[in-house]
């Protein structure tokens, strides 16, 4: 039973690590993101391969997720119905702020990207990857989730995400993010008390965002968040009513149609 634990586990890891990026990846690469001598990665991704949820390229040797794990992952959702139930209010919410629009799922302590709406004209538009989980001290998104639990919670999540750690996130954090854990409290504490949440040139430079959470309609339980993130230059203090009124409204929407069982993430351990 311990060897079957750890080899399903191995498996998801690679998923979940292959899932982050389409780009095809070396051997030695995924065995070092998976702790593992490149003997017991080749038989892992060889079986893998076998079994049709990884391919490998000819040429290069390189391996990359293959598309079973999406198409199976479409299809739940479709029948979830999620998806349909969503992209109206979002796609509302991005005409109205002429601004990206996201939503994220909550699963086992992570959040994901989910679903998301362009409202801005072509030009100067706002529109990153949609890849990988967030890192939730640094993000609207984040911050809002942080404080609709205890600050003990947030602290753990935060210093899992890499709080405290700035010098070695240099490059993927922006130059505003928070550092402390003193911070982060200061800044959940004002999350708390006006609302939603804020990242101003956190997660990226020249970026700002403000988000909420969406709430189970029967239990309260914290099942996603919703924001709005676009160029700081369009988006001055003088929005944040605006846009957290429209946020308000559609995750209240989002409250009553929102499925009572919790949407698993495919894929996820």
């Amino acid at each position: 039973m311990r060897l079957v634990k750890g080899l399903l586990n191995r498996c998801l890891e690679a998923i979940e690590l292959l899932a982050m990026d389409p780009k095809w990846r070396r051997l030695s690469d995924i065995a070092i993101q998976l702790d593992l001598q490149k003997g017991p990665a080749h038989r892992l991704l060889s079986e893998m391969s076998n079994l049709g949820w990884v391919e490998q390229d000819e040429a290069t040797e390189r391996y990359r997720l293959s598309i079973k794990l999406a198409l199976l992952g479409q299809q739940y959702l479709r029948g979830t119905g999620l998806p349909g139930l969503v992209q109206p209010v979002l796609d509302e919410v991005a005409m109205k702020s002429c601004e990206l629009v996201r939503l994220t799922l909550i699963q086992g302590g992570n959040m994901y990207w989910f679903a998301s709406s362009q409202g801005a004209s072509p030009g100067l538009m706002y529109q990153p990857s949609m890849n990988g989980r967030l890192v939730p001290h640094i993000t609207a998104n984040g911050k809002a989730w942080l404080a609709s639990m205890l600050d003990k919670d947030a602290v753990h999540l935060a210093l899992q995400g890499g709080l405290g750690q700035a010098a070695s996130n240099a490059t993927r954090f922006g130059p505003r993010a928070l550092l402390s854990i003193d911070e982060l409290l200061r800044e959940l504490a004002a999350t708390r008390e006006r609302g939603y949440g804020l990242a101003v040139e956190e997660a990226e430079p020249g970026v700002k965002a403000i988000a909420v959470v969406v709430r189970a309609f029967d239990d309260k339980r914290v099942v996603s968040t919703m924001s709005i993130a676009g160029p700081l230059m369009r988006m001055g203090p003088e929005r944040d009513s605006e846009f957290s009124a429209l946020l308000h409204h559609a995750t209240n929407t989002l409250s009553m149609v929102w499925p009572h069982d919790e949407i698993p993430i495919v894929g996820e351990q």
